[in-house]
């Protein structure tokens, strides 16, 4: 087994599952505006071609549970939107089958929105927002599909169609160059979110994502001009406060 592979080089930074809701599944209750059932299942195969271990989401939900003494905890979001959180997870599991959930709804407009397409069956999909742990992945050449021992968990969300967060990284020519490529890159990153809350890191990668597909569909012979504050210093690397302030991360 190999801990990356050409297939996986554009599963960068935030990335999104789809699980479609059913009545074994997922089952919700328009009188205590509660949902409860699974967000994702160990052990098969999905259509990313991903293995998800039990005890994947086990560290993300130690420290940032519904039980943990985080301030950013793992939470229940309207289409992904960090801007419009629906409810708080009052409990998240591993068992034998998956990722057990039960959330409330909150008593606003969206949560009775919300309620009431699930109900009638407008709303059938759930999608969790996560990060790969890479050094504790590994592609699986006989199952042709990436063993998945740790992701970051950071939200479950109610979707009507769901979302693709893969972007491509183009311009290697070989395998090799793209993993020691990607290694120098998450060790960058690492160094400049060590500081940061989980928000932050989210948002970061989401940056860094949507550049990347900025850059990927770019016409050829256009080369924008570097914005304001991010020109190459007397080394020839940009700075890493022109990044910050580029990035304009602000507090939560």
């Amino acid at each position: 087994m190999e801990t990356m592979t050409n297939k996986y080089k554009d599963k960068m930074g935030m990335q999104y599952k789809l699980f479609s809701i059913n009545s074994k599944d997922v089952q919700y209750s328009p009188e205590s505006r509660t949902i409860s059932g699974y967000a994702a299942v160990f052990g098969n195969v999905d259509k990313a071609h991903d293995i998800l271990l039990k005890g994947c989401f086990s560290k993300s939900i130690n420290e940032r549970g519904p039980q943990s003494q985080a301030n950013d905890k793992i939470i229940l979001l309207w289409m992904h939107d960090m801007s419009e959180p629906l409810g708080f997870i009052t409990e998240l599991k591993e068992d034998d089958r998956g990722l057990y959930f039960e959330a409330r709804i909150d008593e606003i407009e969206l949560g009775d929105r919300a309620i009431k397409q699930l109900e009638s069956g407008t709303l059938n999909q759930f999608s969790i927002g996560y990060e790969y742990v890479w050094e504790n992945c590994e592609w699986d050449y006989e199952k042709e599909a990436l063993i998945v021992r740790e992701v970051k968990l950071y939200e479950i969300s109610v979707v009507s169609i769901g979302c693709n967060g893969e972007t491509e990284y183009l311009g290697l020519k070989s395998i090799e160059d793209y993993e020691n490529a990607y290694k120098d890159l998450s060790g960058e990153i690492s160094l400049l979110c060590k500081n940061m809350s989980t928000t932050k890191q989210q948002r970061l990668q989401k940056i860094i994502a949507k550049a990347m597909s900025l850059a990927s569909f770019r016409p050829d012979g256009v080369i924008p001009a570097p914005p304001k504050g991010m020109e190459a210093g007397s080394n020839g690397k940009t700075e890493e406060k022109s990044l910050c302030n580029l990035l304009k991360l602000k507090s939560v």
